[in-house]
């Protein structure tokens, strides 16, 4: 359900920023970025152990309206949290009595909007808010996410990006799951 009304928000934003954009702004330098990123995050939420895990991302955003420095973005994306985790034969007991269980892999596609500052011609920062539908466990749960992150490009079409991700699954075994990653990686423009 919140993934599906953060697509349609994200949807109808950038309908309206496109129809917009021929009249408001002025021709966009880099329409199209792709982005692919690695790091590392902390989960919370839940009695698990060994939340701490890999983090990795795919997107692919458009650039819909651009007025000097700055401009509005949609983003699509597919995630993975918590890669790596691996557990071994002790047992970590919970409050509750029972082993407590490893932090689940959370993976799934997003979608955000957001804005783009590029204070100079190689320097981009973004803030962005969306939904997910991520996999929890072969559960399909919503998500809300958001992101921050800064790019600089020491050549003109690649440049390095290093950002955080905030997901929020409200809702996983009656409990709120959370992944708080700071990634690394490579935007294409």
């Amino acid at each position: 359900m919140i993934f599906g009304l953060s697509c349609r928000s994200v949807l109808a934003a950038a309908t309206l920023a496109g129809g917009c954009s021929r009249g408001v702004s002025a021709q966009i330098t880099y329409p199209w970025s792709a982005d692919g990123t690695i790091g590392i995050g902390a989960g919370k939420g839940g009695e698990y152990r060994n939340n701490d895990g890999g983090a990795a991302r795919l997107a692919l955003t458009e650039r819909v309206v651009q007025r000097g420095q700055l401009a509005m973005y949609v983003e699509a994306g597919y995630d993975w949290f918590g890669l790596g985790i691996g557990g071994d034969a002790v047992c970590v007991v919970a409050s509750g009595g029972y082993c407590r269980p490893l932090y689940p892999s959370i993976a799934g596609p997003s979608a955000s909007a957001g804005v783009l500052l590029t204070p100079l011609t190689r320097l981009e920062m973004r803030a962005g808010l969306g939904g997910a539908a991520y996999s929890v466990d072969g559960t399909r749960l919503g998500a809300v996410i958001g992101q921050l992150d800064v790019a600089g490009f020491p050549a003109e079409h690649i440049g390095w990006i290093v950002g955080a991700r905030l997901a929020v699954v409200p809702r996983y075994r009656h409990d709120r799951l959370s992944m708080i990653p700071v990634l690394f990686g490579l935007r294409l423009r």
